[in-house]
């Protein structure tokens, strides 16, 4: 695996290990961030073929997927992720499909996961990662959607022009919520 791919999926295993749907799926901390990473690596890998990846050096990246045309599916994917998280491959799979039953249909540009680490955040990193890449978005008038994981990142991504698409839906049950999102093609 390229060191580009492994380098950005521990970064964001690392800012994600704490957030409450990695802490649903993986309640021991060492085995979370393992399984995490496993998984980074496989979606980082397929975002740089199929999408693309914005980093802030070491501090935070922003994953996405163009969704404006077929996706090409991951080779290996339910093989890679049973040998990545192992025994909590299971929940891993109920979170994909959650979050597939709920992904919008329409053309758009698919930000799947954007994470800055623990000490660098509050800094504006995560929205200065976001803004380049809208950027990029805005000059093709292509939508982006996400998923929130909780009120706070849904509240940034509304200072970003992202709007609530449909009601928070929880992953399996008693997991915690996650914030469906949507930024529309700018105006003008």
């Amino acid at each position: 695996m390229a060191a580009r791919t492994v380098h950005v999926a521990g970064l964001l295993a690392e800012a994600f290990v704490e957030v409450p749907t990695a802490v649903w799926l993986v309640g021991d901390p060492a085995e979370r961030l393992a399984a995490v990473q496993g998984q980074f690596e496989i979606l980082v890998e397929h975002a740089l073929a199929h999408g693309g990846v914005v980093t802030s050096g070491t501090e935070g990246a922003v994953v996405w997927f163009d969704r404006t045309k077929d996706e090409a599916p991951i080779p290996g994917y339910e093989e890679r992720l049973r040998e990545a998280c192992g025994k909590h491959y299971e929940g891993f799979a109920e979170l994909d499909r959650i979050m597939d039953e709920h992904h919008p249909a329409e053309p758009h540009n698919y930000v799947a996961l954007v994470g800055v680490r623990a000490d660098a955040r509050g800094r504006g990193i995560a929205s200065d990662m976001l803004r380049r890449h809208h950027e990029r978005l805005d000059a093709t008038g292509t939508p982006a959607y996400l998923e929130a994981v909780s009120l706070q990142t849904a509240n940034l991504y509304a200072s970003l022009g992202y709007r609530s698409h449909g009601e928070p839906f929880r992953i399996g049950e008693g997991g915690p919520p996650l914030y469906p999102m949507w930024r529309p093609t700018p105006i003008g």
